[in-house]
């Protein structure tokens, strides 16, 4: 899309690239293949074809795991994920337990494994942001709203569009910024809440003089049934270590760090506004641990909806942890849910218009999560993978036409892409890495098998293929279910 144009045009978007050392092929697979032809080799070379052939389970074995892929991942990638959910599973590292009477730290998060190690800091003005030592990493989370996407006229649409894309360039050249993660939470609430609201802003002096009005309202708040809510949350993540000097010039220590990540919030905030989306509230500690809260125990979202208003909830405070996680290879159990993670793992492959997204954002009526995690690749990063990127077709190229082999259809696109993505760069836009997962809540595990279905039906809608991240049901809920703008390495 053009910069002199309003015209709402259809994208493509780019296939993650698989690149590999030898006829796509990576390094392991490689390795694997050639134990296997070594072990024939030496079979044949010292027993001849009876020893070949009495060995070819061995070898054939390796070169079959080496080379076959189930859902375009190679076996041993299947093999390690295994072991390693398998190893943690003996050691004990899938169960938590919380245990209350232990001390809590001050200033840090009660989560589970390495995230126990984040620290919560505030702001001279009250706001709230986690900081990762291990990671150099400090996130700050703004809750934001903004008109749907999906009322919007053509024209307005396509402003839109232009003005994100102008915000992820302005992401991409701010060296502190590490990471952008956009969260849309879809959570059904009884129809009792509706009352409850109602009853809350209602006037009784006005209602006493139209009572058929407020009659007619309370029936139509009866036959409503459940009504959906959604709440956008943007999670900025800043680089410390990149951010170094100005930390330091800043002040240092938590004062330079707090300077800098307020700085970038503001920045963000302005970009963001000329999107269209105005930042409600950058989130204080106790909203942000009640968002954290509602993650882990679903029933506990009502209970915490008073404090997500800020009524009457000076001085609370809210417990950001699960009293139990329990992992499982295809789903997670925690406080009074059951989870599912997917990962995005195919854009679609045609051209689509902006919202193409609404399927999985609007799907059923149960709580599910839609993440996108955005990271910004610095431009002369960008170009040296783009080189490579060349450098690797140009020797596919060579090897292709060494063996009189055609070139595929969609190695020409691959190419084709790369190109397109040169040409972006260097006409000045910023180059982002997107990664979106979608995590799914249910009470029990047959809920969640039927909610499973309506996101795999709804995806199909959205031409996006969903991929259930087995094995990694944990951090794949982190990335895709918690406020942390983290997403999976």
């Amino acid at each position: 899309m053009s910069e002199n144009t309003r015209t709402l045009q259809p994208v493509k978007f780019p296939r993650y690239e698989r690149h590999g050392l030898f006829m796509g092929l990576q390094w392991y697979q490689l390795g694997l293949v050639a134990v296997g032809v070594v072990a024939a080799t030496v079979a044949s070379a010292t027993g001849g074809p009876p020893a070949l052939i009495v060995t070819t389970p061995l070898w054939l074995g390796l070169v079959l795991f080496g080379v076959l892929q189930y859902s375009r991942i190679p076996y041993p990638l299947w093999a390690y994920a295994a072991t390693v959910f398998l190893w943690r599973q003996q050691t004990g590292q899938t169960k938590y337990l919380a245990k209350p009477e232990q001390p809590q730290t001050r200033g840090q998060l009660a989560l589970p494994g390495g995230l126990g190690t984040l620290e919560l800091r505030q702001t001279k003005a009250g706001t709230a942001y986690v900081v990762d030592r291990q990671g150099h990493e400090a996130v700050a989370i703004l809750r934001c709203s903004t008109t749907s996407f999906a009322l919007l006229d053509d024209d307005d649409k396509a402003y839109a569009v232009k003005a994100w894309s102008r915000v992820q360039t302005a992401m991409a050249q701010r060296q502190a910024v590490a990471r952008i993660a956009v969260q849309d939470y879809t959570v059904p609430y009884p129809s009792s809440a509706l009352r409850d609201f109602y009853d809350r802003s209602k006037s009784p002096s006005r209602i006493n003089e139209v009572n058929w009005g407020d009659k007619s309202y309370l029936d139509l708040i009866a036959a409503a049934g459940s009504a959906m809510s959604h709440e956008l949350l943007v999670c900025l993540v800043i680089d410390t270590a990149r951010a170094r000097r100005r930390i330091r010039d800043a002040g240092g220590a938590a004062a330079g760090l707090a300077h800098v990540v307020g700085s970038e919030v503001e920045a963000l905030t302005t970009g963001l506004k000329t999107h269209g989306v105005t930042v409600d509230e950058w989130l204080p500690e106790n909203k942000l641990t009640a968002v954290m809260r509602g993650a882990f125990d679903p029933q506990a979202v009502p209970r915490l909806a008073a404090v997500a208003a800020g009524k009457h909830t000076e001085g609370m405070v809210v417990s950001g942890g699960p009293m139990a996680v329990e992992e499982h290879w295809s789903y997670l159990r925690t406080d009074s849910g059951f989870h599912q993670t997917f990962w995005i793992a195919e854009w679609p492959r045609q051209s689509v218009f902006p919202g193409f997204m609404h399927p999985l954002v609007y799907v059923g009526d149960f709580r599910h999560t839609v993440t996108e995690v955005i990271r910004a690749i610095p431009t002369e990063q960008a170009l040296r993978d783009i080189r490579s990127a060349h450098e690797a077709h140009d020797t596919r190229r060579r090897v292709n036409a060494r063996f009189d082999r055609p070139l595929t259809r969609e190695q020409r696109a691959e190419e084709e892409e790369v190109a397109q993505r040169e040409d972006e760069i260097v006409a000045g836009h910023g180059d982002v890495r997107p990664a979106a997962y979608v995590t799914i809540t249910a009470e029990n595990l047959d809920d969640l098998a039927r909610y499973r279905q309506e996101l795999e039906s709804a995806a199909a809608g959205a031409f996006v293929e969903l991929r259930l991240l087995a094995g990694q049901q944990w951090p794949a809920f982190v990335a895709g279910a918690l406020p942390l703008g983290r997403g999976l390495k």
